[in-house]
Parts: structure tokens; C-alpha cells; sequence
């Protein structure tokens, strides 16, 4: 086995499911995997690439949510990746790997809203993702944040982990690296969006003009609060937009 698809609704890798599987070179571990068991992956060591789906368990859904007030705001949740990633006895499941990275989707709020774009827009914004680092664009649309794995080496006198071998290794984002990638996405995908929200409120309001009797008079009737609300939830501004459209 080179490439292992695991399917959604598996929820356990068991102990040592591919230990020394030699030839493994990549693994994609489904958003229903709640448990890596203890050395699952170890001595797997062609395993260059990890790639977890299901990245709204694993990120902070804070940072989507405030979406252009994100800037210098942390993507990792680092507690619900280390349930995942480490056994309890704190043992990691990729020992003896030349694994440099992990991969988590961001596809559900990064995709899903690119479909929505224009052409032009979406292929804008594809090649903002092939230029920043530690983002990848694949060919089925899906798009990965990676997140470096630093690998701490054990202590020469005290050395008591698992085998003896390498020492402790933990995920983070060097420096919010990925987070700044990911804030860059964001903000153009935001601006095209506006683009096109700036045009659908513009015909909103043209359409809310009103007559009257007097030469030369323009009246306007306020957008209602539900045709507001469908245009930003459209243009998916709902969620930091909102105290705004409340206090118009």
C-alpha cells in the first residue's frame, strides 16, 4: 500500500494498524477518526504526508467566524488535535516517520464559498492559494492548510520514551504562518464578494426608490431587515456583520 483513503464513519486506527508499512507514502484520515491508536504509524518510513478531513474539529471555529478580524488569531485547536494525535500515555502514533507536516482540510469554508464566486474570481483566488505557503490547492478542489511538526529531541540522561527513539513531536503554527495564509484567502475571497454584494445592494436600493409628487425629489425606502439579512447570509457576511446590520 503507497496512498490509504480510510473511509468516513471509521472512528478507531487501532495499535499498530500500519506499523512498518514501508511502502506508505501517504494517508488520509477521515473527520469520524476520533482515536489514533498507540504507534499506529510507526517505522512507516516513506509516510511524507498525513491529511485529516474534517478540519472544523481540529481548528478554532472563532477565526472563521470573525472572519476579517482574524488577523493575528491562532487556526490550531491544539486540545482537540492532541486527543486525536496522542495516545494516553502521550505516546505519537507517527514515530520513525519522515512526516515534516500534517494537513488539515479547510475545504468547508474555503471551497464552499469560492463555488460561489465568478470564474474569473475563483481562478483569482486558486492561484493566491498555489503562491502562499503551507496552503495547498488539490486537484479534486479541496483545499489543505499544513502545520509544521517540530520534533523535540529527548534528553541523553533521561531518555525514556517509547523504544528509546525519537523524542517528543507536537504540531503548531510556527509564528501563525498558516493562520496569516489562510487570513490572506479569506480577504480576497471577502473582497470578490463584495464586489458582487456592493452590486446586489446597489439594485436593492434602486429598486426601493419611491415618487412623489415633488420635481427632482429622491426618496428611498429603507432595505427591509430580511432582505438585509439574505444578502449578507448570500454573501456570507452574516456573522461579523451583524451588530452592523442590527444598529442600521
Amino acid at each position: 500500500m503507497t496512498d490509504v483513503q480510510l473511509n468516513v464513519g471509521l472512528q478507531v486506527i487501532g495499535g499498530h494498524a500500519f506499523r512498518d508499512c514501508t511502502a506508505l507514502r501517504s494517508v488520509t484520515i477521515p473527520s469520524t477518526v476520533t482515536e489514533l491508536g498507540q504507534s499506529a504509524f510507526h517505522g512507516c518510513s516513506s509516510l511524507s504526508e498525513a491529511i485529516f478531513r474534517g478540519g472544523e474539529r481540529l481548528l478554532e471555529q472563532e477565526f472563521f467566524a470573525r472572519g476579517l478580524f482574524s488577523r493575528e488569531r491562532g487556526l490550531l485547536n491544539q486540545g482537540k488535535l492532541d486527543n486525536i494525535l496522542y495516545d494516553e500515555d502521550g505516546g505519537f502514533p507517527f514515530r520513525e516517520c519522515p512526516l515534516s507536516a500534517v494537513k488539515i482540510s479547510i475545504s468547508w469554508a474555503v471551497s464552499e464559498r469560492m463555488a460561489r464566486l465568478t470564474s474569473e474570481c475563483k481562478v483569482s483566488v486558486e492561484e493566491r492559494i498555489r503562491n502562499l505557503p503551507c496552503l495547498e490547492l488539490m486537484q479534486d478542489g479541496n483545499v489543505l492548510a499544513g502545520f509544521p511538526l517540530v520534533r523535540r529531541e529527548p534528553d541523553n540522561e533521561a531518555e525514556d520514551d517509547f523504544d528509546g527513539e525519537d523524542g517528543d513531536s507536537f504540531i503548531q503554527d510556527t509564528n501563525l504562518a498558516t493562520a496569516r495564509s489562510v487570513y490572506e484567502v479569506l480577504q480576497l475571497i471577502a473582497f470578490h464578494e463584495l464586489k458582487e454584494s456592493s452590486i446586489l445592494i446597489e439594485l436593492a436600493v434602486w429598486k426601493s426608490k419611491i415618487n412623489v409628487d415633488r420635481a427632482g425629489a429622491d426618496c428611498r425606502v429603507a432595505i427591509p431587515g430580511p432582505a438585509k439579512s439574505l444578502i449578507m447570509e448570500y454573501c456570507g457576511f452574516t456573522g461579523f456583520l451583524r451588530p452592523a446590520m442590527e444598529g442600521a
